[in-house]
């Protein structure tokens, strides 16, 4: 398959996202799972192996990935992304007002790449460390018992040390340090430290692809309605 810039997501119906206004409904999708990955559902108490694309998430689910593991996912509202790498486990927060989604990914570790650019709600990535928040912008995160390291490829991003209360705002090739002992350091990008895309490793392969259509219903119990978003893929 190939990397996710290159999945077109067309929205149908546009009023869809009314449907978002009642509880626990879908706020983002799996868009692409490989290697060993999981999900474990809001109402659930064990993860379910093997998480699939086209997985409907919800406030309150988890996700968790594996040594070989990569899950590439989407927010309903504005198309957000969220690329999640091997050996990683994070929980999606998600608030819903007037067709806006309010996320926040709570990062217990691991390393993750959000792209925001058509930003309607508040993005936030969240450790036990620190706080993250955008205003479109793409950038890693890679989050462990010592800290976290902010890598920004576009945009800027506020972070928040929890430990010392530090904020400093990151821009473009920029990489802060924030320290579970309350540091903050930011310094110019090294490219070779980035971490690797594993949906940019795939644009090596052959160009030869297969185009996908997944179609996933959305479905308003109260007024017995259903609405469709579409999303044309490449493998």
């Amino acid at each position: 398959m190939k990397y996710l810039s290159k999945i077109a997501v067309f929205i149908i119906l546009s009023t869809f996202w009314l449907t978002l206004l009642y509880s626990q409904e879908s706020v983002g999708v799996i868009a692409k799972a490989k290697g060993g990955t999981f999900h474990k559902k809001f109402n659930a108490d064990d993860y379910n192996p093997n998480a699939v694309m086209g997985t409907q998430l919800k406030n309150h689910d988890w996700i968790k990935t594996g040594d070989d593991g990569f899950i590439a996912i989407f927010f309903l509202d504005d198309k957000s992304q969220l690329k999640i790498k091997g050996n990683s486990e994070l929980e999606i927060l998600a608030a819903v007002e007037r067709g806006k989604i309010s996320k926040t990914i709570s990062l217990d570790y691991g390393t993750v790449k959000a792209s925001v650019t058509k930003q309607k709600g508040e993005f936030r990535i969240a450790t036990p460390t620190s706080v993250a928040s955008v205003k479109g912008t793409e950038w890693w995160v890679q989050s462990n018992e010592n800290g976290d390291i902010f890598t920004v490829l576009n945009g800027i991003v506020e972070i928040e040390n929890l430990i010392s209360g530090l904020v400093q705002n990151v821009g473009q090739n920029s990489t802060a340090s924030s320290g579970s002992d309350g540091s903050m350091e930011v310094n110019a990008t090294v490219n070779n430290e980035i971490p690797d895309d594993p949906d940019s490793d795939e644009t090596q392969e052959d160009d030869t692809s297969t185009i996908h259509e997944l179609r996933i219903r959305m479905v308003n119990e109260e007024t017995n309605t259903e609405k469709f978003i579409i999303i044309e893929y490449a493998e």
